[in-house]
């Protein structure tokens, strides 16, 4: 057996092009036969071929690509399967082949068992930029395809525990109870991953314990972490560092580091196309990054320097306010680029919103909510909030805003044109981000130094819960624990 390995070994080292092994997208050839027969397949970045949750398929470069006039299937296992069952082993009739990646009955991730598998399959080589599934089980016969690729292990996370705290803490320590998170019936089946004030950690926790179950180590201090439901990554912005990460959130690593120009400033999904919009003021742009193949996709450089951003999935526009001109524009897909227009001025803008019609701001300083007419590009009304509104969330037809000085949520309902609801919801301290709880109509609300989060409800629009958590929250990510994660 091991003579015959090296002979293979060997064999691939003499006839493997470098540039074939190092290849992280897959040829135009191979990758449009996969959408046509799996049309909701997504080529990751190192071109592992994403189907959803529970399939993948890891691509095997050929030692020499066959010319073909018609692409299709050489060899499949099991037999007579087309590519839409998702099989095991896929051999082409031009050299590629695809591995399908599954879970055992232990849950770990492995190949296929069998070993006969034809000398074509044998001699390819996984792509040598790709993300290894952690703790991946190869079976004997197809070792040789890692080439240099390792095998991580679960202790050999990108995302290293924080382990100097356990230590400073004691039964003595008045910081015992700093990291304990109260969750309430809200959190049942969620997996909630909090980023503490000042940290450049994140706790994770799931509903049967209120202390962290582990603490992830990111790479700087991050400015803001949105998720993607659809691939289960979150993407984080840093405050300092000209660099955005993806991660893993099922396995919890970082999979992506995409290089840009300057900090980011803010960010929002494209939740239909599974795409973040970035901007970044003292880079001009807005980077489009695409979730499914955790890939940089466009950078669109702007004259404005754009901060605060908001999209609308109904009419597919974006729309930002430029602090330095005091600006607000409405940004929409032409024919070869982006076409921006101004809307109107405003001043010291905390957060942008968009529906099909209007753009909405929420002015900190000036204590204003501005409605401005996306098409014809003027001011349509301008409303008194409660003091200092530091964010705000458009659900369905209602605009919840944040009102963070006296602690009150101001209710704006687009249909009639006015505040319809004004509740004041805490009497001490300072509350300043509201978090969406997957598939619930409840709100979290926190703050850098209350202690506590608010539970809000956006259908009775009332205030349900106030809870201790013992931890002042800068960033906090929920997610559904049954949505496969």
């Amino acid at each position: 057996m091991n003579i015959k390995k090296t002979i293979l070994l060997s064999l691939m080292t003499l006839i493997l092009p470098i540039n074939i092994a190092m290849a992280s997208k897959l040829p135009d050839d191979v990758w449009k036969y996969v959408k046509s027969n799996i049309p909701q397949a997504q080529q990751r970045f190192d071109s592992v071929v994403i189907i959803n949750d529970d399939t993948m398929y890891i691509p095997l470069y050929p030692p020499s690509v066959k010319d073909v006039e018609n692409l299709e299937i050489e060899y499949v296992y099991p037999q007579n399967q087309k590519l839409s069952q998702y099989p095991e082993v896929v051999l082409l009739n031009n050299g590629y082949s695809l591995l399908k990646v599954f879970k055992d009955e232990k849950g770990s991730y492995t190949l296929t068992k069998k070993d006969d598998l034809p000398i074509k399959v044998r001699l390819g080589l996984m792509p040598q930029d790709m993300l290894t599934p952690i703790g991946l089980k190869m079976p004997e016969s197809l070792k040789l395809t890692l080439g240099d690729l390792l095998i991580p292990t679960n202790e050999e996370n990108s995302l290293v525990l924080n382990e100097n705290k356990e230590e400073a803490k004691t039964s003595f320590s008045p910081m015992k109870r700093q990291d304990e998170f109260v969750q309430s019936i809200e959190f049942k089946n969620k997996k909630t991953f909090i980023n503490p004030r000042n940290s450049k950690f994140l706790s994770v926790y799931d509903n049967s314990s209120q202390n962290p179950l582990y603490e992830l180590k990111l790479s700087s201090m991050p400015l803001k972490i949105v998720t993607s439901e659809v691939s289960k990554v979150a993407l984080v912005l840093y405050w300092s560092t000209k660099n955005l990460e993806i991660i893993d959130l099922k396995d919890e690593r970082i999979i992506s580091t995409i290089p840009i120009d300057a900090p980011a400033s803010d960010v929002v999904l494209n939740k239909k196309e599974n795409v973040a919009y970035v901007t970044s003021q003292n880079a001009q742009s807005i980077y489009i990054v695409d979730l499914n193949s955790m890939q940089l996709k466009k950078v669109v450089k702007l004259d404005q320097k754009p901060s605060k951003i908001a999209y609308c999935e109904i009419d597919d526009s974006i729309s930002f306010y430029d602090e330095y001109s005091s600006k607000v524009f409405n940004m929409t897909k032409g024919v070869d680029n982006f076409v921006v227009q101004p809307v109107g001025n405003v001043s010291n803008v905390s957060k942008v919103l968009s529906d099909v019609a209007n753009i909405y701001t929420i002015s900190r300083t000036n204590n204003e909510l501005q409605i401005f007419d996306k098409v014809h590009g003027k001011i349509l009304n301008t409303l008194t909030i409660d003091q200092k509104p530091t964010d705000a969330l458009l659900y369905g037809t209602k605009i919840f805003i944040l009102c963070s000085k006296e602690g009150y949520i101001d209710v704006y309902d687009t249909i009639e044109g006015k505040i319809i609801s004004r509740e004041k919801i805490a009497k001490e301290g300072f509350y300043s981000n509201m978090t969406l709880i997957p598939n619930e109509n409840n709100i979290i609300i926190t703050g850098i130094n209350s202690k506590k989060y608010l539970v809000y409800n956006l259908e009775t629009m009332k205030l349900t819960r106030e809870q201790e958590s013992y931890i002042d929250v800068a960033n906090i990510v929920i997610l559904d624990k049954n949505q496969r994660l």
